[in-house]
């Protein structure tokens, strides 16, 4: 039972108030929602249909391309409809173009239902922080949004791995096969899911008391309420600074992980004559720097968040709560250890040097990778409580636009430039972080009045309603604890 109430269902209607055990099995269920392998095919897939590399490549573009209209949609549908319905729908849908995939006559069937599974199950990406919200307190979900991170950045990290030795033994059919089984056997139990968003919740407990549905709109109405949800994401993006340019950061770091897919066979042939088996092992290193970063938010930066957050409850007597700004710690670090990790690479990828050397470049960079999720999705969550969920859309569709081009640019790059200077160019490239994080931890508190939708400070402890318009007079209401929620602004 969570020590923070929601301010909009009652006590019994509450989903914090479900009992730890059922809000953590709803919770691993969503978690077990991820994206497929598919590097490791990729080969017997090119070998099948004697298509290209290039094309080949194109089954990962592809599946991130659908994406990136997925989570644009089934964010603020979620917001509207409620995050069950947009769950269910996204599920089936996976699971229908998934098993399409496998049973594929042609490449272009095959490239083409990778693509529209990419664009319906990824509308779930978009949910997952909206959910957590819904049902867990800000300092109960900072290790949930860590074990969805685990999964989202280190499932194409490891991906690799597996599908690397299988795609040696096992017809790459049965490999896609697996996958849309595994993923319906998921989607059974996601439809067991109840509902967590409390506008969703509010109309069915409304309908259930004989007080009926909110009045009928006409055609107008819910032509012009769609088109406000659905173009929430990219009003975020455009008109919000601080999302615009930790979405083109994380996007670039994201898109790194793709691209180095098609760079580290590459490079670990050309070097060290290594096989496309034997390069998937060398994706290990940055898994392993995946679970060293959650490691590191769990032992440093999540104990130190929530000492802060104690000593601001005990001085204001529970009516406030840490800033924002106290998640940035984690991006700062982050945007250090990616161009480690890279500046690493490019200067010991050298046939003289020995191959486990550059390969232990991986571990800073995947630590990197995960401490930059973790740390910049909890602060969208804190830092929009009422439309994390179209951020998180923005964010997701950004990413997969530069994933999608990222990986068939990996072996031109490193063929044009070289192999050392092409890891040189990502490197500087990733350095860009580190000043925009420190920007953030200095102006991010003016940048946040500035905003309409940002969530403010409250200035002084006393009555809500002066200190409400003295703090936030571009919202016409009281303020409220923060709920996890995120239904649409009005």
């Amino acid at each position: 039972m969570s020590q923070v109430p929601s301010c909009v269902l009652t006590f019994e209607h509450d989903p914090r108030q479900w009992s730890k055990w059922r809000r953590w099995m709803i919770a691993l269920v969503i978690w077990n929602l991820i994206a497929p392998m598919w590097s490791g095919m990729q080969q017997q897939i090119q070998e099948h249909f004697q298509t290209t590399d290039f094309i080949a490549t194109l089954g990962v573009g592809l599946f991130n391309f659908g994406s990136i209209f997925g989570p644009l949609i089934g964010g603020p549908l979620s917001e509207f409809y409620g995050r069950r319905p947009v769950y269910i729908a996204a599920s089936v849908g996976f699971v229908f173009f998934s098993l399409a995939a496998a049973l594929s006559p042609t490449m272009i069937t095959l490239l083409s239902c990778r693509a529209l599974a990419g664009f319906i199950g990824s509308a779930v990406f978009a949910l997952y922080g909206g959910s957590l919200a819904d049902m867990f307190s800000p300092d109960e979900r900072g290790s949930l949004v860590a074990l969805f991170t685990v999964v989202l950045q280190g499932a194409p990290t490891i991906g690799p791995v597996p599908s690397s030795l299988l795609g040696t033994i096992v017809h790459w059919r049965w490999l896609m096969g697996c996958i849309a089984v595994w993923a319906a056997i998921i989607t059974a139990v996601v439809i067991c899911l109840p509902e967590t968003e409390a506008n969703a919740i509010r109309r069915r407990i409304t309908h259930q008391q004989g007080l009926g549905f909110p009045k009928d709109r006409n055609p107008a109405q819910s032509l012009d309420i769609w088109g406000k949800a659905l173009s929430t994401p990219i009003t975020m993006l455009r008109r919000e600074p601080i999302v615009t340019w930790t979405t083109l950061y994380h996007a670039f770091v994201y898109g790194l992980l793709f691209l180095l897919l098609e760079a580290y066979p590459h490079v670990y042939k050309s070097h060290y004559s290594m096989s496309r088996q034997q390069a998937g092992l060398v994706f290990i290193a940055p898994w392993l720097g995946n679970l060293l970063g959650v490691l590191i938010y769990f032992c440093i930066l999540k104990p130190r968040y929530e000492a802060q957050q104690h000593a601001i409850l005990v001085q204001s007597g529970g009516k406030r709560e840490i800033p924002p700004e106290g998640r940035l710690p984690g991006v700062s670090l982050s945007s250090l250890f990616t161009p480690v990790g890279m500046f690493w690479f490019a200067l010991s990828a050298r046939p003289d040097v020995h191959w486990l050397v550059p390969v232990l470049s991986g571990l800073p960079v995947g630590m990197g990778m995960t401490l930059l999720q973790l740390s910049l999705l909890n602060y969208y969550i804190d830092l929009y409580p009422t439309q994390s969920a179209s951020v998180i859309a923005a964010n997701c569709a950004v990413r997969n636009v530069v994933s999608t081009v990222f990986p068939s640019l990996g072996i031109p790059l490193y063929t044009h430039f070289g192999i050392r200077n092409a890891s040189l160019l990502l490197a500087c490239i990733s350095c860009i972080g580190f000043p925009t994080a420190i920007i953030l931890l200095i102006y991010g508190k003016n940048l946040r009045a500035a905003s309409r939708s940002a969530k403010q400070d409250v200035v002084d402890v006393c009555d809500p309603s002066p200190c409400f318009s003295a703090t936030a007079p571009l919202m016409n209401q009281l303020p409220q604890p923060t709920y996890g929620g995120t239904g649409s602004s009005n």
